[in-house]
Formats: C-alpha cells, sequence, structure tokens
C-alpha cells in the first residue's frame, strides 16, 4: 500500500485516474488546502474521501488569502504527530506537482522514512519569481524525492541525478480528462460561441492596476465571455470596487470540462487550463508572466507574459491558435502504477 498526500482539487484531478487504477490499494492522507472542494471532487470521480485528514483549511474553509497559512501550517504539522505512525506504514509516499502540501508530503516522507515518489516531476520556469512559491516547492521536492515521474522528455532531463526517472510522455490530466462523461454545465448559455475567463493567480489579484486593465481588455472584446468566480476572484473584485463581464459560480471539474468543451477560447492565469486546452485542442492565453509547462505553447497556448497587447492580439482572433501535434498516445497513469507495481509499493 502508498500513501498518497494531497491537499487541492489541481493535485486530486491528476491523481484520481491513479487512485481509480489502484483499486483501493492506497491511503489518501490530506491537508484540505481546499477543504471544501476535497470530498465533492473524489465523489464526482466515484473515489472514497480521505482516509486522513491532517488539517480543514482554514477554520474549515478553503484557504484564499496569505494570512490563512501560518495557523494551517501549524494545523497541519499537528495533525502529522497525530498520524505520523499510520503514515510510516506505507511502502511509499505519492504527492503531485507544486503546492505547498507537495512539499509538505515529500518532508512527511522522508521524516517516516519512506521514499517519496513525485508525480509531475521535473517542471521548471527557470525563474524563481515566477511562478512564486511553485517553483522554489518544485526545485525542493526534486532534492527529497527518491521516485520522478516526469510528463515529458523535457521534465525527465531537468531530474536526472535525482534518483529514479520515469518518463510518462504525457501528463496524466489526459488520463482524467477522459473520466469526464459528456453533458452540458448548468450554465444557461447561448447558442453563440463564447470564451471562457479563469483568473485566480495572486500574481494577477493583487496588482488593482493590472487586474483592473485585464478586466477592460477583456470588456472590450466583441466575444462573450463566460467569467468563472473563483473565491479568490470574487474577494479581489469587491475589494477593488470592480466587477467582470459574464460572472458564474465556480464549477465543479467535470461541469468544468464540459463547459471547456463547448467553450471556443479560454483566457486563464492557471496551468492547469493550459494542459486542459492543450489536450482540448483549445485556444489559450495564459495570462502570467512565465509558464513551467510546455503543453501547447507554439499551438494552442499563448504566453500572455502579462501584456495587456498580447492579450488584445488573441482576442481578435483567437482561433487561429490550434494544436499542430497530435498528443502523445498511451496512458501516462499506466505507466505510473505499473512502475509502482515493479518496485513493490503496490
Amino acid at each position: 500500500m502508498i500513501t498518497v498526500v494531497a491537499g487541492t482539487t489541481g493535485e486530486l484531478i491528476k491523481l484520481a485516474p491513479l487512485l481509480a487504477r489502484l483499486d483501493g490499494d492506497y491511503r489518501l492522507a490530506t491537508t484540505a488546502q481546499q477543504t471544501t472542494q476535497i470530498e465533492p471532487l473524489l465523489a464526482e470521480f466515484g473515489l472514497r474521501p480521505p482516509d486522513v485528514w491532517l488539517a480543514r483549511g482554514a477554520r474549515g474553509r478553503d484557504l484564499d488569502a496569505v494570512g490563512d497559512v501560518p495557523a494551517w501550517l501549524a494545523s497541519v504539522a499537528r495533525g502529522f504527530v497525530r498520524h505520523r505512525s499510520l503514515l510510516a506504514t506505507g511502502n511509499c509516499v505519492v504527492v503531485h506537482g507544486d503546492t505547498m502540501t507537495t512539499a509538505l508530503g515529500a518532508v512527511m516522507g522522508r521524516v517516516v522514512h519512506r521514499p517519496v515518489a513525485h508525480v509531475e516531476a521535473g517542471l521548471r520556469s527557470g525563474d524563481l519569481r515566477h511562478p512564486l512559491p511553485e517553483e522554489a516547492i518544485r526545485r525542493v521536492t526534486s532534492r527529497l524525492a527518491a521516485v520522478h515521474y516526469a510528463p515529458g522528455a523535457r521534465a525527465a532531463r531537468v531530474v536526472e541525478g535525482h534518483g529514479d526517472v520515469v518518463d510518462t510522455h504525457a501528463n496524466t490530466l489526459a488520463d482524467a480528462l477522459a473520466l469526464v462523461p459528456p453533458g452540458d454545465p448548468p450554465l444557461a448559455l447561448g447558442g453563440g460561441p463564447f470564451g471562457v475567463v479563469s483568473l485566480h493567480r495572486f500574481e494577477l489579484l493583487r496588482d488593482r492596476e493590472l487586474f483592473a486593465a485585464t478586466l477592460e481588455t477583456l470588456r472590450a472584446s466583441e466575444h462573450e465571455l463566460v467569467f468563472v468566480d473563483h473565491p479568490v476572484t470574487a474577494a479581489a473584485l469587491r475589494r477593488y470596487g470592480l466587477d467582470a463581464p459574464g460572472r458564474v459560480p465556480r464549477l465543479g471539474f467535470f461541469d468544468w470540462i464540459r463547459l471547456l468543451r463547448r467553450a471556443a477560447f479560454v483566457v486563464s492565469d492557471s496551468g492547469g487550463a493550459q494542459e486542459e486546452t492543450y489536450y482540448l485542442d483549445l485556444p489559450c492565453l495564459v495570462h502570467r508572466r512565465r509558464t513551467e509547462r510546455v503543453e501547447g505553447l507554439g499551438e494552442t497556448a499563448v504566453l500572455s507574459e502579462l501584456r495587456l497587447d498580447a492579450l488584445a492580439a488573441f482576442l481578435a482572433d483567437p482561433g487561429r491558435h490550434r494544436r499542430h501535434t497530435p498528443p502523445p498516445e498511451g496512458s501516462p497513469t499506466a505507466l505510473v502504477v505499473d512502475d509502482l507495481r515493479r518496485r513493490g509499493f503496490v
């Protein structure tokens, strides 16, 4: 049995195909960074709730501000002390990606003397400041992990020399998308083409002037827009006295993917959305300074570097950005599970 440590929906979405293939032969421990979303997301995938709750977010709600972090970290530390002996019974500790939970899970694995396996290893932007703290978390985790599951040759080269490297050729997100059944999102959508906007990174939200200018550029577009209200985004809009066009509540993962399947393009600062739009062959403007992900760049994805002229140019003709090469064949999740079995971890 393995112990999987996760705390956000982004991690769990990409780990869900792995958990499904393990057929119950795992223990899921959560730090609950996004505590209100974890159980509903697992239920969507037909997976059981977490086995171990190391914390419960910020007093039972999702972390949505930097000020929430210190108390949450203290809760995670207390949870680890309570459950340390249980976590030590697993054959290895599996972590994913580049969240605070990723680094915490890797540290926990080392403390209980279990090998750490890092799924989605080797991604780099090359700039410690962008994205912050994700780039630093990835570098630290690469030094703590013994096994690195890298989504492509470039990522695999980055972690060479840090332990055992397995190239999964693609991101496990590809397998998660395949688990989403057809259907329509629970929104009143018109019959014409529309774009989806999803902005929630503090890099943008903490800069009122840039955030306001981004909204004005979006509003000036001739396209119909669906603006997804993440809690941190809604809080920033209230704080600054701003509004956004076409606001709708945040959706669960299945309905989010159903929305993307109907969309004409996406504007987002999410690395996950960059990957999703690549596999869905959907034009995407990645509104951030740097991205550590290569999926779609030069094809479906355009990196704005937070320049408004780049955003405006994308909105003028998003349809010209289409994928030129097919995504890799085969299941990256199957490669991970096969390797875990070969090592005797499951």
